[in-house]
């Protein structure tokens, strides 16, 4: 018997269904009445850090950095063929990544929708792995793994990462090297799947004027009656402040590109909670970092940054860091800018009026996002993952006050925690 329960939103009129299925799938389902484009995402809580676990049949298994994602490419080939090739006879845009504690696959289509729906169940619950196409995608992987390695943004974002954990999991490569990747198996690849994507570690989600009826009678054809999932624990020991303060690589660029992270070691959060905290940190570094901040106008008004700057924070229930990045040619500048006005913020008192302007666009911004169905998809599968619900962020977003963003910054912040990565141009000679 399918359990459900409905999410509303009266504030928007919106709502969504949360439904568990007898085999232990979690189900979103968002209808939109009228809306041309409908999408669906299916992910399970496998990502990069998910390197150690127990098999279904009591093994200890550990595998090479880089086998979710190698996992990831290979479902996408059946028996019958890649379902790339499905999608792009039916018109939908369809794509799958993998981050560092999730797999996603997912289409958008504005027709062919229970076609569509049908085979990114079907491949999802069917890999097909032999030991030809493993062999045969080693070398896809590996060329897309040197592309990585050659891309200064990338290396400059992992580094940051690599100098702010020292023991984390979250600093083993998402791609792995070449060499990881020439040593997995289907056995292996087989041993991740059959541990990760059991249904009680899936989540799919719906969104679009699609029927609600046949979204079900199609997992029922491709989820049987639950079957038992081993605990999947994983201790995270990982001490307080950053393994480096500074960071520093040359490759070929023009100008340094520099990324300053700040770790975040709150991450025992989740529910409403976690939702509220995540509101937080997004008005906080618009209003630190924003390109309407005091510190975004100082610096780029003197050429320190340019408009290439960017900020955002990632979180799951594993970690939860920030970044700024960017290109500069005095990076430390930057990074001294940064610590100034965070200082500003901590020490005084925050502009209201700022505040409530970045607050308020935040709340159009995701209210916005609740008429897509792409982005409601999304959303809804990974606050589920991180243990949250996806109408909480505008809930609590109506409550965030000055004080609370305040608050936030004096746990976020602190030099300890931080590191600054900077790619610099390769030296002459």
């Amino acid at each position: 018997m399918i359990q459900s329960k409905v999410y509303t939103c009266p504030a928007i009129g919106g709502a969504y269904e949360k439904l568990i299925h007898p085999s232990g799938l979690t189900i979103y389902f968002m209808k939109m009445p009228g809306k041309a484009r409908k999408a669906a995402m299916i992910s399970a809580k496998f990502g990069s850090i998910n390197y150690a676990f127990t098999a279904p049949d009591g093994r200890q298994v550990t595998v090479p950095n880089g086998t979710a994602h190698f996992l990831e490419h290979k479902l996408f080939e059946g028996e019958k063929g890649n379902a790339f090739d499905f999608y792009a006879k039916t018109g939908a845009k369809a794509n799958a990544y993998t981050s560092n504690d999730k797999t996603a696959y997912y289409f958008v289509c504005s027709d062919f929708f229970e076609d569509n729906l049908e085979v990114l169940l079907s491949f999802v619950t069917h890999p097909y792995l032999t030991r030809e196409n493993v062999e045969k995608e080693k070398g896809i992987i590996a060329q897309e793994i040197k592309m990585y390695e050659d891309e200064p943004g990338w290396q400059g974002y992992f580094t940051m990462v690599q100098g702010l954990y020292q023991e984390h999991p979250i600093r083993r490569d998402i791609a792995g090297t070449a060499e990881d990747i020439y040593s997995l198996t289907p056995e292996i690849l087989m041993d991740c799947y059959n541990t990760f994507y059991h249904p009680l570690n899936l989540v799919l989600a719906v969104a679009g004027d699609v029927d609600r009826g046949r979204v079900l009678d199609a997992v029922d054809r491709y989820f049987p009656a639950r079957r038992e999932l081993p605990l999947q624990s994983m201790p995270i020991h990982e001490p307080d402040e950053a393994g480096a303060r500074l960071v520093e690589r040359n490759m070929l660029v023009s100008r340094p590109i520099f990324h300053l992270g700040f770790k975040d070691n709150d991450t025992d959060v989740d529910g409403f909670a976690l939702s509220q905290k995540e509101m937080e940190v997004e008005i906080l570094l618009e209003y630190l970092f924003g390109k309407t901040s005091p510190f975004y106008s100082e610096l780029y008004e003197t050429g320190v940054i340019n408009s290439g700057f960017d900020c955002w924070y990632d979180l799951s229930d594993y970690f939860s860091f920030c970044v700024i990045s960017g290109e500069s040619d005095d990076p430390k500048a930057v990074e001294r800018c940064a610590f100034k006005h965070i200082k500003a913020l901590i020490d005084g008192t925050p502009d209201e009026e700022r505040f409530r302007e970045i607050r308020n666009g935040l709340y159009g911004a995701l209210v916005m996002e609740t008429d897509q169905a792409y982005g409601m998809v999304n959303r809804m599968v990974g606050n589920h993952l991180n243990g949250a619900e996806t109408f909480d962020a505008l809930e609590a977003l109506q409550k965030i006050s000055a004080a609370d963003m305040r608050k936030r910054a004096m746990g976020m912040f602190s030099e300890e925690r931080s590191c600054l990565s900077v790619i610099n141009p390769l030296k002459e000679g």
